[in-house]
């Protein structure tokens, strides 16, 4: 298996007399998973090690930074992050406990159906669980703009440039460390948390994960267009695109996110905010095409831009129903 030597030779270096097994391992665009079973004369438990490709030793460490600081400043019962254990940033890895649950995605997807109350609790949760960190990763307010000179993110710093002399137009002016990718597919929810069994019944619990290791700093607006942007992909798959299944809809589903974190954050979005949402919307729409940023890309942005370019180009282009908003939204 691919890098289980580096992650179990260092593993064996951290818990001395442990005896580490790789349960299972998932590869993805930026990084393979290990799912790592310690053991311990009758002690057993499961951890997570994420070994990092195409990076940088800063940005590892700075994700264990970031991910250690949420996990220590929210102290709440439903909302929490893998506990951090170790890291060793000039060897890509990063170590956590493990999480028995599925990503938020996942349900989006149908793949395991969930019942409608549910999902719209954990939309509510993941508003919630965006503005404690945005409160927890708040900068100055005269802390200036910043983008990351050590990526490759022209999409996303070119609307940043156009959008920064709006900002006085908006309501939601305040400066934060961005979460960066705050999609579906970062929030965890918890399995049986609650009665959250089979049929989806009973209040979940919601896991942040992949916290950012990008050094920008900007408004909420970059997080907020991120998730909305991840709830149209999730209708782009096969699920909802060729069987029908569509239990939601990304519309009222968003809304009803941006109601709570205005909520949270005590604010009232204005038009203006919106179509900075927009704009960011429509920078991930293309940011999701550009296959140069990811450097020494692997076969899954390839396929994935290959399944899009051919089933989804409406949606790429922007001509579809999508395309209207924030005309058509409402934001109470």
């Amino acid at each position: 298996m691919m890098g289980s030597g580096i992650v179990l030779d260092f593993i064996e270096k951290q818990y001395p007399g442990v005896c580490a097994k790789v349960n299972l391992s998932y590869p993805y665009r930026n990084s393979q998973i290990f799912m790592v079973d310690l053991r311990q004369k009758d002690e057993s438990r499961r951890i997570v090690v994420k070994l990092s490709r195409n990076y940088i030793p800063g940005q590892v460490a700075a994700e264990y930074e970031n991910l250690s600081r949420f996990y220590a400043g929210c102290r709440d019962s439903e909302i929490s992050s893998p506990r951090p254990l170790f890291v060793d940033s000039r060897k890509g890895l990063l170590a956590m406990s493990y999480v028995d649950g599925l990503p938020l995605a996942h349900m989006l997807h149908e793949v395991r159906p969930k019942s409608s109350d549910y999902i719209h609790r954990a939309v509510d949760l993941s508003a919630v669980a965006l503005a404690k960190y945005h409160r927890l990763f708040r900068q100055p307010e005269d802390k200036p703009i910043t983008v990351d000179p050590t990526v490759k993110e022209d999409d996303l710093n070119r609307c940043i440039a156009e959008c920064a002399q709006r900002l006085d137009e908006c309501n939601l002016r305040c400066r934060v460390t961005p979460f960066f990718d705050f999609t579906a597919w970062n929030i965890m929810m918890e399995n049986g948390s609650n009665g959250g069994n089979g049929n989806g019944s009973g209040s979940p619990t919601l896991y942040l994960i992949d916290f950012p290791r990008l050094d920008y700093v900007f408004t909420p607006h970059l997080d907020l267009a991120r998730f909305r942007f991840g709830l149209e992909l999730v209708k782009q798959f096969p699920p909802a695109k060729f069987f029908g299944i569509n239990r939601w809809e990304v519309e009222p589903l968003f809304e009803q996110f941006l109601n709570r974190y205005s909520r949270e954050m005590q604010i009232i979005l204005n038009q203006e905010d919106l179509r900075l949402i927009a704009c960011f919307r429509k920078a991930n729409i293309r940011r999701s095409q550009d296959l140069l940023r990811k450097g020494k890309y692997g076969w899954q942005p390839k396929l994935e831009k290959a399944y899009l370019s051919t089933f989804c180009r409406n949606w790429l282009e922007q001509k579809d129903d999508f395309a209207m908003w924030p005309e058509k939204g409402r934001i109470n």
